[in-house]
């Protein structure tokens, strides 16, 4: 079995009380790989308590030279795997502090020898122009391209955890979404043997005058997913999105946990 945690962590800060509380439900999860978005270079990377330290002893990150610039972040548990090939890149188009890419890694479990590419991704989020609605489609599309290209050159699967600013209930609708289950990205939610129907998004943490963070309301809306791509896909085991407390209050966005079976 091998876990994977995504979540978009809020590029916002201070982050130092977000990172600590991100740190915990990692080590509760204690997943084998992460996928982070919005892993911002001034926010969650910097300050009393950085995030890529603070689980330092347990995971490496992938292009670690590109930390500075890389808001896509995979993580990957150190002795678990090896890293066989790594790359990062912008997606075309419209950008903001580009962050808007994808980052991954070609791992290979040590003790079993299974292999898949593991990436993080975060889309295009305006609506204000039928541009950005667009835009939305043609990351979508160089998503593909990607993982078109990746699994011919390795014969692997990928597993995608990204921040897809499209979905149920969001102000952008759905049309990506839709558009990337009829190019073949496979939906965990859709597909785990356990699965949950609660929402990854929900309205900011509210920041207090003491550094700490307040938690808000209750996911409402979905633009947060796991998706595997390729032949010979893992089959998901169980799909989680945790709403407890601590995981509210890390960040606008829930983590998304995935349990795949190779």
């Amino acid at each position: 079995m091998i876990t994977l945690y995504s979540q978009n962590v809020w590029n916002a800060a201070p982050a130092a009380f977000r990172n600590k509380l991100t740190d915990s439900i990692i080590r509760r999860v204690n997943p084998d790989v992460c996928a982070f978005q919005e892993c911002g270079p001034y926010s969650i990377r910097t300050g009393e308590a950085p995030l890529p330290e603070l689980i330092s002893d347990l995971y490496t990150e992938v292009c670690p030279e590109l930390s500075e610039e890389n808001y896509t972040a995979v993580f990957y548990k150190k002795d678990k795997f090896s890293l066989l090939d790594s790359g990062y890149f912008l997606y075309d188009g419209f950008n903001d502090a580009n962050s808007k890419s994808v980052c991954w890694g070609l791992l290979e479990e040590k003790e079993t020898g299974i292999r898949f590419v593991l990436a993080s991704t975060h889309f295009w989020w305006k609506i204000d122009s039928e541009q950005d609605f667009l835009q939305r489609i043609e990351n979508a599309n160089q998503l593909k391209a990607f993982c078109d290209e990746i699994t011919a050159k390795y014969q692997v699967p990928v597993i995608i955890g990204g921040d897809f600013n499209n979905g149920k209930n969001s102000e952008q609708g759905d049309e990506p979404y839709q558009y990337m289950l009829k190019q073949g990205f496979c939906d965990i939610r859709l597909t785990a043997e356990e699965t949950t129907d609660e929402y990854t998004h929900h309205d900011y943490p509210k920041l207090m005058e003491d550094g700490t963070y307040l938690c808000p309301t209750m996911p409402e809306r979905n633009i947060d997913y796991i998706f595997t791509y390729g032949k010979n896909a893992p089959k998901a085991k169980r799909f989680e999105i945790l709403t407890d407390e601590i995981s509210l209050t890390s960040s606008d966005h829930c983590p998304l946990i995935g349990y795949f079976e190779f």
